[in-house]
């Protein structure tokens, strides 16, 4: 077995854990997808999982990120997917769930790809689960970042009037998707059927009592306690 190079951490903790290991090259089990990796990205979540706040496997030492781009090893194929639990994707190679593999769209860039998994795949979910008609109102608080930017985006697509809640310095992106742009703290009169929260806390305290439908993905005990 050869090795690679990862970005990662050997221990949980902040920033400092952080170091370039040389480790054993990975071998793909029952339901995972060995990729030589061509792109990854990393979101909000992939430093709880390195602090060890969120409950993410971690098998040590732990390549850093959750989604990646890259050629399947021995086909070649140019794909795009999440990583397998316990698994990194800052490596020269990455293990990938098998399950999230999906093949990188003729065009595209392998950058925007491997953005896709946990932003977009987060969304897709998230309006599943909420299941609104179209015409239906959906208040997105944090419009304006990467989770935010997607459920937008799918929301407009999927018929819904999506009003969007970011800083000012957002409105035309939350606007050129096709949302109605609304500023911080002047979102309290809106009568959403649900709200999307990127936000928590106090925010989410005060989405509460628009009596809409609660999901949140930045506070999730907090939002339990409200009732979502």
């Amino acid at each position: 077995m050869g090795g690679m190079r990862i970005f990662g951490f050997t221990s949980h903790g902040g920033p400092e854990v952080l170091e370039h290991l040389e480790v054993p090259a990975p071998t793909p089990g029952p339901g995972q997808v060995l990729i030589d990796v061509l792109a990854t990205a990393v979101n909000p979540g992939d430093l709880n999982t390195r602090e060890g706040t969120n409950g993410w496997e971690v098998r040590f030492p732990m390549a850093f990120g959750r989604e990646a781009a890259g050629r399947v090893v021995g086909t070649g194929e140019l794909v795009f997917g999440s990583a397998a639990s316990g698994h990194g994707t800052f490596g020269e190679q990455a293990l990938l769930d098998a399950a999230s593999v999906t093949p990188v769209p003729e065009g595209m860039d392998v950058r925007h790809a491997a953005c896709l998994p946990v932003a977009w795949g987060t969304a897709f979910d998230a309006l599943d689960m909420l299941d609104l008609p179209a015409g239906a109102r959906l208040l997105v608080l944090g419009a304006g970042g990467g989770v935010g930017t997607a459920i937008t985006t799918l929301g407009v697509q999927r018929g819904l009037e999506v009003i969007g809640v970011a800083s000012e310095a957002k409105r035309e992106l939350v606007e050129s998707l096709g949302a109605r742009y609304v500023a911080k703290g002047r979102w309290s009169g809106e009568r959403p059927a649900a709200v999307f929260d990127l936000v928590g806390g106090d925010t989410l305290r005060e989405a509460a009592g628009l009596g809409a439908r609660l999901v949140s993905v930045a506070d999730k005990p907090l939002v339990e306690k409200l009732g979502g």
